[in-house]
């Protein structure tokens, strides 16, 4: 029997196949977007960090007492920590112009499992760094105020502080979800 008279070999060839449901245009609009989202995410986070910074060299310069600098320090290297990584690990790249639909899929598909690696690390890179310098902050003030009383605010502080962290930790899940969500529909678009 020819290969080409093979029952088998025609019912496999003839089976019908399920193709990409997006074209390579809808794919670059997508991964454009996406982009755009990114970069302004990136930005707010750039110019907050530029402003924190700006105000923790501030107290830095004008304070009297190598604690009180020590902390300081810390938030500003903690700071500049954030930023670099996340210009690292989480700048927008560009879906190259011109590819196939299959690859254009492949590399957004990537770029959303980037980001999606880049938010549910949120907390090692972003907040972790900000640790010491509370911690410093924190010890300086009960060893400057050494009154039960006042370390009571202290201590509310801190809970208001760690509560936060826990909100961008949470917003950071959520988005998450959204990208994973994401990469779902992307695999059910191939």
């Amino acid at each position: 029997m020819s290969e080409q008279e093979n029952p088998t070999q025609k019912l496999w060839q003839n089976q019908p196949v399920e193709g990409i449901r997006m074209s390579a245009e809808e794919i670059h609009k997508r991964a454009g977007n996406f982009e755009k989202r990114i970069w302004w995410r990136n930005v707010r986070e750039y110019v907050a960090s530029a402003v924190a910074v700006g105000l923790f060299t501030y107290f830095f310069a004008t304070s009297h007492d190598a604690l009180s600098r020590v902390t300081f320090a810390l938030f500003i290297a903690g700071m500049v920590w954030i930023v670099v990584q996340l210009h690292r690990l989480g700048s927008a790249k560009s879906l190259p112009v011109g590819l196939d639909t299959s690859s254009s899929l492949r590399l957004y598909r990537a770029e959303l499992e980037r980001q999606l690696a880049v938010v549910k690390n949120v907390f090692w890179w972003y907040l972790a760094p900000l640790v010491p310098g509370f911690v410093v902050y924190t010890i300086g003030y009960a060893v400057k105020v050494p009154r039960p009383v006042a370390w009571a605010g202290l201590a509310l502080m801190d809970v208001i502080i760690a509560g936060m962290f826990y909100g961008v930790w949470r917003m950071n899940m959520r988005a998450a979800r959204c990208l994973q969500k994401m990469i779902a529909e992307l695999n059910g678009a191939e």
